[in-house]
């Protein structure tokens, strides 16, 4: 648990040295007026450049290039790698709301609507993972007031739901 915390505080207070592990955080908070899920996924930019541009055929992405095209790049990755699964197997679709970049790290946006009951679902998170084979994702749930964290790597790739 004690490394679950320290490489949260190395992620969300930053670092300026290139990394020697490939981790990321995503926050999902519960919005009990609305409904919905709201995901903040931090990705160390450097990693993330690099999976996109395998992804677009080796053409380099730049994600400080405001474009709509590493938007709809990005988009499609986050949605490809991570999902959340109801117990007859449909995925609950994600909304895409933007991207911003702090130090070495780039924050994405999404929200998952109509969630109002997702007992027995299941989480999928496999993001990097066919990059990086040290590759950790760590989620921390705000569900619907109480906190849960769960830890994804390439042996771990799916979970239920904690809640």
């Amino acid at each position: 648990m004690l490394k679950v915390w320290v490489l949260s505080a190395i992620l969300l207070f930053g670092t300026t040295t290139k990394h020697d592990y490939h981790t990321s955080i995503t926050e999902i908070h519960f919005n009990k007026d609305t409904k919905s899920l709201e995901l903040s996924i931090r990705l160390f930019t450097d990693d993330l450049e690099q999976v996109l541009t395998a992804q677009n055929k080796g053409i380099k992405v730049k994600i400080e290039d405001n474009s709509k095209a590493v938007d709809a790049l990005l988009e499609k990755y986050i949605m490809k790698n991570l999902a959340i699964v109801s117990p007859q197997k449909e995925v609950k679709l994600a909304r895409f709301y933007g991207k911003e970049q702090e130090s070495d790290g780039t924050w994405v946006y999404f929200e998952i609507e109509n969630c109002g009951s997702i007992k027995n679902y299941t989480f999928y998170n496999a993001i990097m993972q066919e990059t990086f084979e040290d590759q950790t994702n760590i989620v921390n749930i705000f569900y619907p007031s109480q906190k849960k964290t769960m830890v994804f790597n390439n042996k771990t790739l799916i979970q239920n739901w904690p809640f």
